[in-house]
């Protein structure tokens, strides 16, 4: 199975955007699950994405690249032996970092698991804001992304995309960059291709 991880800051729009992509890889007919890691007693985001008729999975005790990966990887091998996804879309937590995570999937590999991706969400309407009062966070999730998404193309201005642009091309060089225009479904597939590696159907 194909892992996707999002992470990115509280509000940047990672839940939005894993309901649509998830709600596309299902109609193109992928087998997908979604787990959730929101640190508090009440998973939010889970009870949103349930909406969307997806296998949802949370874990709440605490942030998974930490103190609780090993859930992770619990979660991950139940739905390994149970639904066998062809993708499993992890919502990490606003205050988790790539590098955390994905050491712990290396130091407890479940059979199945092919290629990992890691995903940073990027709100530029609140990110010069965001990066001055949390700059070490911000910058471990933008540097250890495989792709980063910036989204809310539509409420943001032409300055506030470039800044965003500017300092992800500096601490993520090599990562592939999307802007994500809600307007547009096109911007969408064309993501959602690039991550599952093959052309899905609308």
């Amino acid at each position: 199975m194909r892992l996707l991880l999002f992470t990115g800051f509280l509000g940047s729009g990672k839940t939005t955007l894993i309901l649509a992509l998830a709600g596309r890889a299902a109609k193109s007919g992928l087998r997908v699950c979604v787990i959730v890691n929101e640190v508090g007693e009440v998973g939010i985001d889970g009870e949103v994405l349930r909406l969307g008729d997806l296998e949802v999975r949370e874990i709440t005790a605490g942030c998974i690249c930490c103190e609780i990966g090993v859930d992770l990887v619990r979660t991950l091998r139940e739905l390994e032996e149970r639904l066998q996804p062809d993708l499993v879309i992890v919502e990490a937590s606003g205050i988790a970092s790539p590098a955390g995570i994905l050491d712990t999937l290396r130091r407890y590999p479940t059979r199945s698991v092919g290629a990992i991706e890691t995903i940073t969400v990027v709100d530029p309407t609140r990110f010069d804001a965001l990066h001055e009062v949390l700059t070490p966070l911000i910058e471990a999730q933008i540097a250890g992304a495989d792709r980063v998404v910036i989204t809310k193309y539509d409420e943001a201005d032409a300055g506030e995309l470039k800044r965003a642009r500017q300092v992800v091309r500096g601490l993520a060089p090599t990562a592939p960059v999307h802007v994500l225009d809600a307007n547009r479904l096109e911007t969408l597939a064309s993501l959602l291709e690039a991550l599952v590696g093959r052309e899905v159907r609308a």
